[in-house]
C-alpha cells in the first residue's frame, strides 16, 4: 500500500508537512541557487525537490554561461530565440551548481552522458552512492529532482488552454484516462488532462524512454485524493511497473509530479529560504 499521499517533508518551519497542508513550490530566484554554500546532502529513500525561475539580467546570463561546458554553450547558441538561450543557459548553469553542492566537485568539473532516450547522467562524478537526477522546465520555470539510489523523473507544465485535450486523450491516452478527462467540466478539463500529462511524462522520463512510447501503453491510476498515483503497464519489458507519482504542490495554473521505484520514498521540497 502506499503511503504517499501523506509521506511529504517541506523544509519550512514546521520541518513536517503534508501535502494538503504544503505551501505552493514557488520558484526561487537563480541567483539565490547559484550563491547557496556547500555541502547538500540527501536522505534515504527521499527525492529533493528544487523549483527555479529561467529569467534574470544579463550580468547573471552571462555568469551562468562561464560555468556551462562548450558542449553546452554550443548547444545554447543553437536556439533561434534569445528567450531560448537565456532559458537554457540558466537551467544547465543551476544544475551544475546544485548538483556539485551535492557532489562536492566543482561544477564545471561535472561530465554528463546520455542514455538512448537522452536521459543525463552524471559520468565523472566519485561521489557514493550515485547521485540520481533529472531536470525539467517549462516556460520560465525549472524543477530538478535528486536522489541516490534511485531512478526518477520529473515532468512540469504550465496549465494552457489552447491545447485540444478531448482530441490528444482520445487519440494517445488510456481508456479510464480519455474518461476522467471527459467527464471534467469546460472550467477544468486543462487541468485534469494536464494532470495526466506531467504524470505520465515523469514515469517516461524516469524510465529513461521518454515519448518515443505509447502514451496508451500504460495507464495511471490516481489514489484517493489525486496526491499520488501507481501505474499499470502494457508493455513490462519496455515500461517496468514498479513506479510511483507523487504530486507536486505547484502554485495555480502549474502541475508538476516526480516519479521513482517503489513506494517507500517521500519527497522534500527544496527552498533557500531553509538555509538562512
Amino acid at each position: 500500500m502506499l503511503r504517499a499521499p501523506t509521506s511529504w517533508i517541506l523544509l519550512m518551519d514546521p520541518p513536517a508537512a503534508t501535502l494538503s497542508s504544503a505551501e505552493p513550490l514557488v520558484a526561487a530566484a537563480p541567483e539565490t541557487l547559484l550563491a547557496l554554500p556547500a555541502p547538500l546532502v540527501t536522505e534515504p529513500d527521499t527525492v529533493h525537490v528544487w523549483s527555479f525561475a529561467l529569467e534574470g539580467p544579463s550580468e547573471l546570463v552571462e555568469r551562468c554561461r562561464v560555468s556551462l561546458s562548450a558542449e553546452e554553450r554550443h548547444r545554447a547558441d543553437r536556439f533561434v530565440f534569445a528567450r531560448d538561450r537565456v532559458r537554457y543557459t540558466i537551467a544547465h548553469a543551476v544544475l551544475r551548481t546544485l548538483l556539485s553542492r551535492y557532489c562536492g566537485e566543482p561544477p564545471e568539473a561535472l561530465r554528463f552522458s546520455a542514455a538512448a532516450a537522452g536521459k543525463p547522467a552524471l559520468q565523472t562524478s566519485t561521489r557514493e552512492p550515485p547521485l540520481h537526477f533529472n531536470l525539467t522546465h517549462s516556460e520560465d520555470r525549472a524543477l530538478l529532482a535528486v536522489s541516490d539510489r534511485r531512478e526518477l523523473g520529473v515532468d512540469l507544465e504550465h496549465v494552457r488552454t489552447n491545447v485540444d485535450a478531448l482530441a490528444i486523450s482520445r487519440h494517445y491516452f488510456f481508456g479510464s484516462e480519455r474518461a476522467a478527462i471527459e467527464a471534467a467540466s469546460s472550467a477544468e478539463r486543462d487541468t485534469v488532462f494536464f494532470r495526466y500529462w506531467v504524470a505520465k511524462e515523469a514515469v517516461l522520463k524516469a524510465q529513461g524512454i521518454g515519448l518515443g512510447f505509447p502514451l496508451d501503453r500504460f495507464r495511471v491510476d490516481f489514489l484517493p485524493g489525486g496526491e499520488a498515483a501507481r501505474i499499470e503497464t502494457f508493455d513490462p519489458v519496455a515500461l517496468e511497473p514498479d513506479w510511483t507519482v507523487r504530486m507536486l504542490p505547484c502554485e495555480s495554473g502549474w502541475l508538476g509530479a516526480v516519479a521513482a521505484r517503489g513506494t517507500d520514498w517521500v519527497v522534500r521540497l527544496r527552498t533557500p529560504r531553509e538555509r538562512l
